[in-house]
């Protein structure tokens, strides 16, 4: 397959949006990542998805939507805490998880009852989806297990001649995926932390918001059950920040004959060993997390990252570098 490079103009909108109606894939950015779009209504599409990123079948995808109405032509219900979040934080790097309408193939939920849905804050991703004019699957624009791509290019080094097209608009500004939020149950449940934060969601519903942090536990919701965001060589992860022990783990990987490198939030106290500055506030780190491992992963053996900062937004980063070493902490 020949994939077409669209840009953001009338005449490409129309024609990616025609390539979704058609059963075919388009990748689209959005404020958060890449997504990989696909015709939810479509069950033949919503299966290539799968095949076109090799992710495994009973792993959810979320559905986007450009307007709030096609929620409700989704979701079987939409409780109070539901239409709040919608009324008062949509759109947003946000999904929900409710009761899914019978028009929600079993194949885009992996069995489960209820759907994940969002409507992406990006002007773009937007712009796409009202060309589109059918609510889109679209989990990240990657090959499965791979660190999600927030520019137009990452997306060509995994999915090039296996998609029909990548939307080639602005690099991502958020950098890590969508909080999801289920909402399909008397207690609102954050079951993917990210940029929006728990903070944020009980201002809003005015009731307290559980973070569920066991795995086992997160079984409704897409982008959790398997190993994510990894770079091509090995990674560790610190979260102290201590200088001397991520120099001593740096020297021993340097005995043995490989060559590391450091992702620290302070690259001027290493001396002579390779750095790259992980970023230096949260929102930076966020916004260049997987675009490091990608550059890293091909310059480097290993990668030691660190990574201190101790806010709820920080929460959701450190969930991405945890998965990213998978659970390999030092």
């Amino acid at each position: 397959m020949k994939t077409k490079y669209l840009q953001f103009n009338d005449n490409d909108l129309n024609e990616a949006g025609k390539l979704i109606r058609q059963g075919e894939l388009v990748a689209f950015p959005t404020e958060t990542v890449y997504g990989l779009g696909a015709n939810a209504l479509d069950v033949s599409a919503v299966k290539s998805t799968y095949v076109a990123k090799g992710r495994p079948s009973d792993n959810p995808l979320i559905v986007h939507v450009y307007d709030k109405k096609q929620i409700y032509d989704i979701a079987r219900t939409v409780n109070v805490y539901a239409e709040k979040i919608i009324n008062e934080l949509m759109p947003a790097s946000l999904t929900v998880v409710l009761p899914k309408k019978a028009v929600i193939d079993d194949c885009i939920t992996a069995g489960l009852d209820t759907v994940a849905i969002r409507m992406p804050k990006s002007s773009e991703a937007r712009a796409f989806l009202q060309a589109a004019a059918v609510p889109v699957t679209a989990p990240s624009a990657n090959l499965s297990g791979r660190p999600s791509p927030t520019t137009w290019r990452r997306v060509s080094d995994d999915l090039d001649g296996k998609i029909a097209a990548i939307l080639c608009g602005q690099p991502c500004k958020v950098g890590i995926e969508s909080t999801v939020l289920d909402l399909s149950g008397d207690q609102p449940l954050i079951l993917r932390p990210g940029v929006v934060t728990p903070d944020q969601i009980e201002s809003v519903l005015k009731i307290p918001v559980k973070v569920v942090t066991n795995p086992k536990d997160k079984v409704n919701s897409p982008g959790v059950r398997y190993k994510h965001y990894a770079p091509k060589v090995p990674l560790v992860l610190d979260t102290s920040g201590d200088v001397k022990k991520l120099s001593d783990y740096y020297d021993g990987l340097s005995e043995q004959g490989l060559k590391p490198v450091l992702l620290v939030e302070d690259t001027s106290v290493y001396g002579n060993r390779s750095v790259c500055c992980i970023g230096r506030t949260d929102v930076e780190v966020a916004q260049n997390l997987f675009e490091n491992l990608r550059v890293l992963e091909n310059k480097y053996d290993y990668i030691i990252a660190s990574f201190s900062s101790k806010t709820q937004f920080a929460d959701s980063i450190l969930n991405r570098l945890i998965r990213s070493a998978a659970q390999h902490i030092i």
